[in-house]
């Protein structure tokens, strides 16, 4: 089978020889043409390059499609192996807390069965001497009737006494063969999401390694195809003098909006910052301590999300501490994306409880084993955040803004982010990493999505095909500012925030930045994302 890019540049190749082989036959007939057929034959080969720019353009785009294919699978491979790793330190904890339950259950069947002991002893002892039933008789000057009452009321005393201690005893029995069962199950989840959390590194390391071989040529691929369309673009250029003009003109009319600016970052009045954190603690007093960098962006996307909003009445300083306090605690919930080791082991006790905190990013993470549903086995597993319930604690935890205000602080919170590089496994809720390349800091697609809307209490995995899996899916001819534009199958290869008009806001790939894009509907999903 031959190959269809060869094919597609042999094409070019030889639309562009019939160009120059067409203006040399014209060169050299000039004298026998009529202007109106040199006129017409030109259109004609402009036609040509056109379309073929639209094909080369088409390639590009999916290329893009299939490196963000293979970037986000791995990006997907690291959330689930994060989950795994947060379930299997869940249920390896689930096992002390059984083992523990147990120990106190055995040691109450002791106590249960020395205390029986203890009465049957007594009872025993009280058959052979007469002094407590005689007591009762001497006491009671010979009164038989009583006599009797009085001597059966005490053995039913006994008697019931005894039976309460065996109840207890057997109750007791019973607890320790339950908490024995649930030590048992725990003991196999563990086993199992342990295995589980293996596997799931062995997957990460081997996604990562074999797309980072397989990026490499398909880069190459798409370096050779952007040539190629420039040098098509050049071709029409060179076919047709006014060509440029004419597209200059066009772009003009239809081209995306040039992008706000980006404004230097004004020193913070220390009496605005001081009024955040002092917000922040108030509001939310588990949130991590913001750095000064942190609260600045904070006040710069609040002031540019009220004026946009419309809002000029609102708490600058109010929606700045929310924003502020909306990202850290987002931020300390998740774990570090690009991390591959297992963050429990050879851990100290704070360590260890830091990371476990960090809880589950997927949005599949909440879906309990089926493991767990044996009886007990769930009384003694310790919660685990899920991304859901830390958007919900969120918003329970902080005054809610009006939806207007929340799509324009997430879009806000985007834009500041223009002219950031594309870093693949980049960006987390307190701004841009280095990613899984190293070196310069940035923005993958899914990365830079869940950066923006950490602003407004919205915690997102680190995957695109997770964040389709959010909110409310709806067409994309419906798409509102705000909502999320995603490309591949279940969303699984590109994101970007829509903005209106035709616009959007993304990461596009290595090689470019954080921009504003007219919408690309080739391979664009089935649904578009309402998250506000």
């Amino acid at each position: 089978m031959g190959n269809p890019r060869k094919g597609t540049r042999v094409r070019w190749v030889r639309t562009a020889t019939s160009v120059i082989a067409c203006s040399t036959t014209l060169s050299l007939a000039g004298t026998l043409v009529s202007p109106a057929s040199r006129a017409q034959e030109g259109e004609s080969s402009a036609s040509s390059l056109v379309a073929a720019i639209s094909d080369a353009q088409a390639r590009v785009d999916e290329l893009d499609l299939g490196l963000g294919t293979l970037r986000e699978n791995v990006n997907q491979a690291l959330v689930d192996l994060h989950d795994a790793q947060s379930r299997a330190e869940q249920a390896r904890r689930g096992v002390e807390e059984a083992r523990k339950r147990l120990e106190e259950s055995e040691s109450a069947v002791e106590a249960a069965r020395a205390e029986l002991a203890e009465i049957t002893r007594l009872q025993y002892r009280a058959q052979g001497s007469p002094s407590a039933l005689a007591g009762l008789s001497a006491s009671e000057g010979g009164d038989k009737q009583k006599d009797v009452l009085d001597r059966s009321l005490y053995l039913r005393q006994q008697s019931e006494e005894k039976q309460a201690k065996l109840a207890e005893v057997e109750r007791a029995r019973t607890e320790a063969a339950n908490e024995e069962s649930t030590l048992r199950e725990t003991s196999r989840l563990a086993e199992q999401t342990a295995a589980e959390a293996e596997s799931a590194e062995r997957d990460a390391r081997e996604k990562l390694d074999a797309n980072q071989r397989e990026l490499e040529q398909r880069t190459a691929e798409r370096s050779a195809a952007e040539s190629e369309l420039k040098s098509a673009q050049q071709e029409l250029d060179d076919a047709r003098p006014g060509a440029s003009a004419a597209k200059a003109d066009n772009a003009t009319a239809t081209a995306t909006p040039a992008p706000e600016p980006k404004k230097e970052s004004a020193p913070v009045d220390p009496e605005v910052a001081k009024a955040v954190r002092e917000k922040l603690s108030s509001a939310a007093p588990d949130a991590p301590e913001p750095t000064d960098e942190q609260i600045s962006s904070a006040i710069s996307t609040a002031e540019t999300a009220a004026e946009r909003a419309g809002d000029s009445a609102g708490d600058a300083t109010a929606e700045a501490a929310a924003i502020a306090a909306a990202t850290a605690l987002i931020g300390s919930s998740q774990a570090e994306h690009t991390e591959l080791d297992n963050p429990y082991s050879g851990s100290n006790s704070a360590e260890l409880i830091a990371a476990f905190s960090r809880g589950l990013s997927s949005a599949l993470g909440s879906a309990q084993s089926a493991a767990t549903e044996a009886p007990g086995v769930e009384e003694v597993l310790p919660d685990v955040d899920t991304a859901e319930s830390v958007t919900d604690k969120i918003s329970s935890a902080l005054t809610p803004a009006a939806n207007t205000s929340k799509v324009e602080t997430v879009i806000a919170r985007a834009q500041s982010m223009i002219g950031t590089p594309y870093v693949w496994g980049g960006g987390d809720a307190n701004g841009p990493t280095s990613g899984l390349e190293g070196g310069q800091k940035g923005f993958d697609c899914s990365g830079l999505v869940l950066y923006a809307f950490a602003a407004a209490g919205v915690s997102l995995p680190h995957y695109t095909g997770y964040q389709y899996q959010r909110g409310t899916q709806i067409d994309p001819s419906e798409a509102q500012r705000g909502d999320l534009l995603f490309w591949g199958p279940e969303g699984s290869q590109h994101v970007a925030i829509y903005l209106g008009d035709g616009t959007m806001i993304e990461a596009p790939q290595s090689g470019q930045n954080v921009q504003i894009s007219p919408v690309r509907y080739g391979g664009m999903s089935a649904k578009a994302v309402r998250l506000l």
